[in-house]
């Protein structure tokens, strides 16, 4: 969604502020040579977004995920890409040896 409207260099009002982004407006603003607008992230849905990294993440992994990942954290297609890395990073940890049959 926008935070503010767009409009392109002879002042053209191209989409107002509010208005949700489609793969038309991308286009529009592409021909336009508008490349970046402000947008404003919706409210969390299902979860998604409340938080995009998964708890219980080595330190490292979770900063790592967490700079990578922010500028782009607030569409929730990106917290969601956030949330599978993070969860494949979380199963390629090696597993702490449990001493089984050792005294």
């Amino acid at each position: 969604m926008l935070a503010e409207a767009v409009r392109n260099h002879q002042d053209q009002l191209l989409l107002e502020a509010g208005r949700q982004i489609t793969a038309k407006s991308i286009r529009v603003f592409k021909s336009w040579g508008i490349r970046r607008v402000a947008v404003r992230s919706e409210p969390a849905v299902d979860g998604w977004g409340d938080d995009p990294v998964p708890t219980g993440m080595p330190p490292a992994v979770d900063e790592g995920l967490k700079e990578r990942f922010a500028d782009v954290v607030a569409d929730p297609l990106m917290a969601a890409i956030m949330q599978a890395a993070a969860r494949q990073l979380a199963a390629r940890q090696p597993k702490k040896k449990s001493g089984y049959g050792r005294r």
